[in-house]
């Protein structure tokens, strides 16, 4: 596992997996509650990121990683919280890119939390105004709407 590196935000680009003791391993001096956690898998730079030829290979690297996990059937191996971890196991994004905030466990893990998903929810809601922007643009555009229009009428 790679050292938390970005000292001049508390937010990073990693990516992270699931942690799963049967897999990843847990000793007595690990953290109790670390089933529930994403652990980090790689963190990534900002000039990582924009270098196209570390990226990817750190793309690659994942893709071999995840054609191991199924190569060597880890989907048989059960998740104590997540009903579904068989499938999410095989997924393609399984393990990717997101912006989190990393923590250090007690047992000395590097866990992550998501950040990402205030990201999804303004994509989502900015789809959503936009198609009723175009929707009003295109029913304006109307003969009848070119009278409201004429009129001054606000909707």
């Amino acid at each position: 596992m790679e050292q938390h590196t970005n000292h001049h935000s508390k937010y990073d680009l990693a990516y992270c997996e699931f942690y799963n003791s049967k897999i990843h391993g847990k000793t007595e001096s690990s953290s109790k509650n670390i089933d529930s956690n994403y652990l980090i898998f790689r963190t990534l730079e900002i000039g990582e990121f924009y270098d196209d030829i570390r990226f990817n290979s750190i793309l690659r690297l994942i893709d071999m990683i995840r054609a191991y996990y199924i190569e060597n059937n880890y989907s048989q191996y059960s998740h104590p919280i997540i009903r579904n971890y068989k499938n999410i196991l095989i997924m393609r994004n399984y393990v990717s890119l997101e912006i989190i905030e990393c923590f250090e466990l007690a047992g000395g893990e590097q866990v992550a939390i998501y950040k990402t998903f205030w990201l999804r929810m303004f994509q989502r809601r900015w789809k959503k105004y936009y198609e009723l922007k175009k929707k009003r643009l295109t029913a304006l555009l109307r003969p009848y709407g070119l009278l409201f229009r004429e009129i001054g009428y606000r909707n």
